[in-house]
């Protein structure tokens, strides 16, 4: 059962999102959690690595060939947002390279960053 305080941080996700708020930006190596996971079921929510950040938008990064593209596979979310490529590291995975999930940026939220965020680009960490 999802707890009041759950309810509440998803309900004020959506008006953020709603409200056009900036997503914290990601960086490779961020941990990210899928906003559609189903917080009842602790098996659903998986911590992913970001491993890639696209330079295509949602609408134009295909999965396949032929295959349709992230937008429209994720039609509850803006065509127009940016792609990032996920992992799902395992604890006893010998390293990430491994096949690459694409997520449009809206649908992630940013649960552990890798980066100190209150240092300037460039500055060391």
């Amino acid at each position: 059962m999802t707890d009041d305080n759950t309810h509440a941080r998803r309900i004020a996700e959506q008006l953020n999102m709603a409200d056009g708020d900036v997503l914290p930006r990601l960086h490779v190596g961020d941990h990210v959690i899928d906003r559609d996971a189903d917080e009842d079921d602790s098996l659903d929510i998986a911590a992913m690595l970001v491993v890639g950040l696209d330079t295509l938008r949602a609408d134009a990064y295909k999965l396949a060939d032929d295959g349709p593209t992230v937008a429209d596979v994720n039609p509850a979310y803006p065509a127009t947002d940016d792609v990032v490529e996920v992992t799902f590291p395992q604890r006893t995975d010998l390293d990430v390279e491994k096949k690459r999930y694409a997520y449009p940026r809206s649908r992630l939220r940013l649960e552990h960053p890798l980066h100190n965020r209150d240092a300037k680009e460039g500055d060391s960490e």
